[in-house]
Parts: C-alpha cells; sequence; structure tokens
C-alpha cells in the first residue's frame, strides 16, 4: 500500500515593536538577562495589561499578506499551564476568535502553483527563555541546574497556522520560506531564525493515497532551520511508514528533532499534553477593528514578494532570477538600482554575478558592501 504524507505548520513570529505586547518595556533579548522586564511581564498580582495598539496593526499586515480576513471583533484569551518561563502560570494568546483568519499563501513547485490555505493568524505573547547548564544535550532531562531570562516574556508573537494542505517536505520548505520572505517584506520582523524569532512546528501524519481521512497526528518540534524542518519530516514519512506497512498503530504524540542523530525523538504522549483550558481575558476588553482602520492598514501594505516577482518578469528577467531579485538585501538594492534607472537584466546579472561571488568569497553581506542603487545605476 501507498502512503501519502498530510502536512501542517505552525510558525510563530516575534514582531519588532518598541514595546512588548501589554507593557511598556523595551523588546531587546540583547540586554543584560532579567532588565527589560516589569509587573505586568513578570506576572506580579494586581499589573494590569494594557495591549500594544502597533502589535495589532501589525498582525493585521501579516493577515493582509496572507490573503486573510480581518475579523471586526475578536478576543484576547488565557491559554492556562504551568512551566518555569511562563511567570504568570498562563499566557494571553487568542483562542476562538483570532484577529485573521481563512487565508491563504501560492507557493510554486515542480508540479506548478499550490495553494496552500491558512487557517488563522492570532496574537499572544512570548515566553521566557530557558538555558538549560551542564550536560551534553542542552536540554532539561540531563541538566544540572537552569536559568531563565525573562527579557523575551511579553514580546509580541503571531502564530500562523497552515491548513493541513502541505503533501511533501519539500513544500513544506518552500512554504515556510515564502512565508519568510513575506514577512521581510512587511517590515514587521528581522525573521532570524537562528535568534528564534521566527520557528516553526509541524503536524504530519500518513494515510493511503487517495483516501481522504487523516490519519494520527505527530507533532514535531525543534527545528531550527529550514533544512531541520525538510530532514525531520522526510525523517517522519519513513518512521511512520514502516511503523503502517509492518501492521502497527502510529502514537499520537509530540517528537523532538534530534539534529545530531538526524532523527525524531519522543517528547511526550497524547495523555501527558497540557489541557489549556483557555477563557477569555477578563483584564482586557475585546478588540474592535473598524473599515477604515482595516482599509488604510492594507493601503500602506508594501509590495509583496509574489507581485515583485510578476513585475520583473515584466521586465524581462527569468523566474529564477526575478525570484532571486524579489528577496532579502540583494532584492533590496536591486530595487533601488532599478529605481535610479539601472538595465533590470544588466543590474540583475552583476549582482547575480560578480558581486555574489564576491560576497560569498569574502563572508559578507550584501549591507556590509558600499554598494548602492545610484552606483549600480550609473
Amino acid at each position: 500500500m501507498t502512503y501519502e504524507a498530510v502536512i501542517g505548520i505552525e510558525t510563530h513570529v516575534e514582531l519588532s515593536t518598541a514595546s512588548k505586547m501589554f507593557c511598556a518595556c523595551p523588546v531587546d533579548t540583547a540586554s543584560d538577562p532579567n532588565t527589560n522586564v516589569c509587573p505586568v511581564c513578570l506576572g506580579l498580582p494586581g499589573a494590569l495589561p494594557v495591549l500594544n495598539e502597533k502589535a495589532v496593526e501589525w498582525a493585521m499586515r501579516i493577515g493582509h499578506g496572507l490573503n486573510c480576513d480581518i475579523a471586526p471583533h475578536s478576543v484576547m484569551s488565557r491559554k492556562n499551564y504551568f512551566y518555569p518561563d511562563m511567570p504568570k502560570n498562563y499566557q494571553i494568546s487568542q483562542f476562538d476568535l483570532p484577529l485573521c483568519v481563512n487565508g491563504h499563501l501560492d507557493i510554486e513547485t515542480d508540479a506548478g502553483v499550490r495553494r496552500i490555505g491558512v487557517t488563522r493568524v492570532h496574537m499572544e505573547e512570548d515566553t521566557g527563555k530557558s538555558s538549560h547548564v551542564g550536560g551534553d544535550s542542552g536540554r532539561l532531562q540531563d541538566a544540572m541546574y537552569s536559568l531563565i531570562d525573562f527579557n523575551r516574556a511579553g514580546t509580541p508573537l503571531m502564530e500562523i497556522v497552515s491548513e493541513p494542505d502541505i503533501r511533501t517536505p519539500t513544500e513544506a520548505r518552500v512554504f515556510v520560506s515564502e512565508l519568510r520572505e513575506i514577512v521581510l517584506a512587511l517590515g514587521v520582523s528581522d525573521a532570524k531564525l537562528e535568534d528564534g524569532s521566527m520557528r516553526f512546528d509541524g503536524n504530519i501524519s500518513m494515510r493511503p493515497e487517495g483516501t481522504a481521512d487523516f490519519g494520527t497526528k505527530v507533532e514535531i518540534k525543534n527545528m531550527n532551520s529550514m533544512r531541520s524542518l525538510q530532514q525531520a519530516l522526510e525523517y517522519e514519512i519513513k518512521r511512520q511508514s514502516e511503523v503502517l506497512a509492518g501492521g502497527g498503530e502510529v502514537t499520537q504524540e509530540t517528537r523532538h528533532w534530534n539534529e545530531g542523530a538526524g532523527k525524531t525523538e519522543s517528547m511526550r504522549s497524547k495523555e501527558e499534553a497540557f489541557d489549556y483550558r483557555y477563557f477569555p481575558e477578563p483584564d482586557l476588553v475585546p478588540m474592535a477593528v473598524d473599515a477604515a482602520w482595516n482599509q488604510r492598514v492594507q493601503a500602506e501594505l508594501p509590495e509583496l514578494p509574489s507581485q515583485a516577482r510578476s513585475r520583473y518578469e515584466d521586465l524581462g528577467l527569468d523566474a529564477d532570477t526575478a525570484s532571486l531579485m524579489a528577496r532579502g538585501e540583494t532584492g533590496a538594492l536591486f530595487a533601488a538600482a532599478v529605481d535610479a534607472g539601472a538595465d533590470p537584466k544588466a543590474a540583475a546579472n552583476w549582482l547575480t554575478g560578480e558581486v555574489m561571488a564576491w560576497t560569498r568569497k569574502n563572508g559578507v553581506e550584501i549591507s556590509d558592501t558600499p554598494l548602492s542603487g545610484a552606483s549600480l545605476a550609473r
């Protein structure tokens, strides 16, 4: 029997606002530990949250960038669970009435364009950061002791939940890559995977090819790069397929990607999962987004990567070059050069040739060079 994978991705994006989600503490995780904190983000009794309006607006930006409907009425809720880096013993999040719903993201695959549904984009606050000291793995189970830095606690966080429309690990990688480019283009986050300002979990099940029912879902955590996302999903497809082919049943559980061992490992079973017992946050009024505010946010959106690719192809670039010129620092420099009057093909050829070769050889980024759009246009 042939099986197919059913994959959904949950992506967390930290917003680059000046202050935290519910207090005036600065968002700066590079500061000395536990210096950007106050009674609100430390969860001290009697401290009341105040919602960051800029965070709401940037969440709306992400929603529009993913073709979502923006809810005129949404509610913050308490997500109740205990973990040492959660000072209040609950997280302020959203549950049944999120801000953004019913979106989609189109991705380019070898088989053509595929539309991946986006179930929701909701707002929440980030946790503190735990550091486990001692042992070989850097994980809790063999640590001598743990340290917690609450500078990150309360940072505005968006959770972007895809529909289970992804069928291969490659599609999952393309989806996350395109999502990251959108977030960068919107200017709402630096989306640095290595710093944890963008991170993702995968949900995967297997089912007989051609059937509609879902199999038993397994959640995979600890994937800190797009490469590890693809490798973890490939491993899990192989593991689950072998279990099913041998007549066994896949266990519903959360698994951890072990980069060094190149495999997923069990973290907790369904029975050990948290029961979050959501209920509306009593210290925050429901959010109201009127039509005028929503329309203004949509009108102020910058050009998105898909729009830039289309425009560059119209200027004569091939699809691969247009895709490269539509993202990152290279894309920003190319756009500035075209705006300054540079020939698009000549500028793209120079950037993908001599400039890219030089930066790779010297181990620097384009932003480290004195190049500008005006200099490329000369």
